[in-house]
This record gives structure tokens, sequence and C-alpha cells, in this order.
């Protein structure tokens, strides 16, 4: 193999395939995050919590709370040549639960950075959702965030 198409080769592999440091097409499309369910101040229990993010396509996933109302989702990242382009990326993201056989939403956000833990500018989704709150815009972190959790320190 000549050197020039090796060159190629690893280049494109790096860039492209790989998962390298630098991959331009690499999109967290939603941060890990890790949540206390409440409802008026007491845990919700074996509730399933349904997480959603709409970026090209809606897509979502699901979970079960524990006997203390935590729940946990890790990163989901995604691919796409669409980030190789001048445009700005927005990502629709929502988190919500079945409340007496209705779908209740509590935490949605209009993503707009690429990178892990942007949602927060920088860190980690840590959050308690106590259900019987009322819901709270926020618009500190770059984006238009409607919630009924507070973010813990």
């Amino acid at each position: 193999m000549s050197p020039r198409i090796w060159l190629f080769s690893f280049a494109f592999s790096f860039l492209v395939v790989g998962c390298g440091i630098f991959n331009p097409l690499k999109t967290c499309v939603f941060s890990p995050v890790k949540a206390q369910l409440l409802l008026n101040g007491q845990p919700v229990k074996e509730a399933t919590v349904i997480r959603r993010w709409d970026w090209q396509k809606l897509r979502e996933d699901h979970t079960v709370t524990d006997d203390n109302g935590y729940f946990y989702f890790p990163a989901v990242y995604e691919y796409s040549i669409i980030r190789l382009l001048p445009i700005e990326i927005v990502i629709g993201q929502g988190l919500s639960t079945m409340v007496d056989n209705e779908e209740m939403s509590f935490w949605t956000n209009a993503r707009r950075d690429p990178e892990e833990n942007a949602e927060y500018q920088g860190r980690a989704i840590d959050i308690t959702c106590d259900l019987k709150d009322e819901e709270i815009l926020i618009k500190e972190f770059g984006a238009r965030m409607v919630t009924l959790c507070q973010l813990n320190k």
C-alpha cells in the first residue's frame, strides 16, 4: 500500500469512523441523567421514566425508579454528517413519567451544544424533581428549560 493511501485511510478512520478524541460527526444528544423523582416530598417507587430526544428523528428510552425514587440514564451519542455543515444544532430533550395513567413531563430543554453535560453548562444532570412543584422557566444555561426539578449541588 502506498504511503498516501495509508495516510488517507488512517485519517479517514480516525476522524469519521473511529472513536478518537476528535470526531466531528459525534454529538451528545442527551447527557447522563441522575435524578430522584418525588411526589409531595415522598419517593415515587417503581415509576417508568421516559427520556426523549429529537435530533433528525424522535427517539426514546425508558427506565424505572428504585424504592427511593432514584433513576439513571447513560449518555446518548449520535453521529451525523450534518455536524460538518455550518448550521446550529438544536436537540429537543425531555423527561416524563406516568402519573394516574397520564404522561407528565417534568423536564424539557432545547440543547444547542454537542458536548456532554452542555445542558447545565458543564455541570452533570443531577436533579431532584417533585411532581407537585410548579414548573419554572430557566434561561441561565443558554437555552430555555422548563422543569419541575432542582439542580443538586
